[in-house]
């Protein structure tokens, strides 16, 4: 073995442990949407289809493809947070080879794993529970790939794999788009025309997603997924305002504002940039643009910024190649100073988000609080319940439970509601601003659960979340309804005919 292939084996091994160490640092970290996803796995299981509740085909995910993947594991009995985790972990690490093959094609030193494996958001979304790994990982594949076929001139497995990215999440289909503007173009720039492949390519696109689209209309009578309509705000400029908010704080996330914004200017300028640098710069500038027409996206770490992150890190190496370039040889101590300081922010702000922020620091697999607990011991099958968090709690009750979302997530009624931003461009606690106290009331759930927050001086209760502290503050529901008092319970109000 050379010297060069030693230091390509210890660097390889390097990363291995740090990536390893990295997610084990965050082991504890999970979001509460991940548990809806695991109640559709485990009705579907169950026989029930793919629903929340029973006999009510409502579309509360946009993740099919992550369903289909725990489904064996429900199926043989693992515990799915572990099954999520698990399959986390193992795309993490096919994205991380991925990113240091694809870094062979940028001239200059490997630095785009480095950064990746540094990044805390990419370590904490690998075991979040939800398809963040799948995503990140087909995006990046179906990327490399799609480049591998342009560079031969021949193929077309990438519209398999952008077909596949489109199951995982709705907006995959905008790479593919981006994917085939890259193409049309660089066919005008030599005015040559489509080749065979290039039709194949779009066949096979239309071949995984028709029919699935198709599916999901006549199965839940809806185009889109019923997440897409509750969280979408139209073009309001709160959502606007929101986006380019959550764009700093991806920037923060992955490198800071200085750093990310000079390398990618310097690979944006570079005077004959790479396909791959192109393609990719194109990607993460259109992505940009639906992140900020979308909002983005309430979740800690920067979930949308882990779906681009290799190809991010890619552009950041280029940047950094030619910064390297134009350095004078006798002071490139002070580049790789710069490189080193940079991963110590990269690692700063992961201790700050674990030890400060307590992100990721509770146990592997999530236990039960005492309101979960009250209720699964109070609540019975066939019985209704309404919900502000629609994940853990409705995945630790029986699957018989009408569960009620009164964010909307899971439950289509709320979801088509029309938006009511009363906090204004800057207001918080909104949500995605869908509501229906008039709704909730009929339901007339036997428990009723919202996050208290404080309580006013004439005593009306204060919440997290507009459209609950209208509920519990709404006369009708003061009527209705008591809070619970028990050891360690908060936030559950049941009804006053509760003995």
């Amino acid at each position: 073995m050379s010297q060069n292939e030693r230091k390509e084996v210890l660097l390889a091994f390097g990363l291995l442990l740090f990536f390893l160490i990295h997610i084990a640092l965050f082991r504890g970290f999970i979001v509460d949407d991940a548990f809806i996803t695991f109640r559709y796995v485990q009705q579907w299981v169950h026989g029930h289809g793919l629903v929340y509740n029973i006999d009510e085909r409502v579309e509360g995910y946009s993740n099919f493809l992550w369903i289909l993947l725990l489904y064996p594991f429900a199926h043989f009995g693992v515990e799915l947070t572990l099954a999520a985790k698990g399959l986390g972990a193992l795309l993490g690490l096919l994205t991380l080879y991925l990113t240091w093959q694809a870094a062979q094609q940028v001239e200059g030193p490997r630095v785009a794993p480095l950064l990746l494996v540094a990044t805390a958001p990419f370590a904490a979304w690998t075991i979040g529970g939800l398809e963040t790994p799948l995503f990140t990982f087909l995006l990046f594949l179906s990327g490399y790939t799609f480049l591998e076929e342009e560079a031969k001139g021949k193929g077309y497995l990438s519209g398999f794999l952008f077909g596949l990215l489109a199951l995982s999440r709705p907006e995959g289909l905008l790479f593919a788009l981006v994917a085939f503007g890259f193409r049309i173009w660089r066919l005008h720039s030599v005015q040559s025309r489509p080749a065979r492949h290039d039709l194949l390519r779009l066949l096979t696109i239309g071949v995984v997603v028709v029919p699935y689209f198709l599916w999901r209309w006549v199965y839940y009578g809806y185009p889109l997924p019923n997440t897409l309509y509750a969280k979408s705000l139209g073009l309001h400029p709160r959502a606007f305002l929101e986006g380019l908010f959550y764009l700093y704080q991806v920037l923060h996330g992955v490198g800071g504002v200085f750093f990310v914004g000079l390398l990618a200017l310097l690979a944006l300028t570079a005077p004959n940039p790479s396909p791959t640098v192109l393609f990719w710069s194109l990607s993460l500038g259109a992505y940009a643009l639906f992140v900020i027409i979308s909002g983005g996206d309430w979740m800690p770490m920067q979930r949308f910024a882990v779906h681009v992150l290799p190809p991010i890190c890619l552009v950041l190496q280029s940047g950094w190649n030619r910064l390297h370039a134009l350095w004078h040889p006798r002071r490139r101590f002070w580049l790789a100073l710069l490189l080193a300081g940079q991963i110590v922010y990269l690692l700063a702000y992961s201790l700050e988000q674990r030890f400060l922020n307590g992100i990721g620091s509770g146990p592997l697999l999530p236990q039960d609080s005492p309101p979960i607990t009250y209720l699964r011991q109070q609540v019975q099958p066939g019985e209704t319940i309404a919900v502000i968090d629609a994940g853990l709690i409705a995945y630790r009750l029986p699957l018989e439970v009408r569960v009620v979302d009164m964010v909307g997530l899971t439950d289509a009624h709320i979801a088509h509601q029309p938006v009511q931003l009363p906090g204004g461009l800057w207001g918080r606690g909104d949500a995605f601003g869908k509501w229906d106290v008039d709704y909730i009331l009929a339901q007339q759930p036997r428990f009723v659960q919202v996050n208290i927050i404080g309580e006013t001086a004439d005593g009306k209760w204060i919440t997290n979340f507009t459209g609950t502290t209208l509920l519990v503050n709404d006369p009708r529901f003061r009527q209705m309804y008591r809070l619970v008092d028990a050891p360690g319970v908060s936030g559950i109000f049941a009804r006053r005919d509760e003995p």
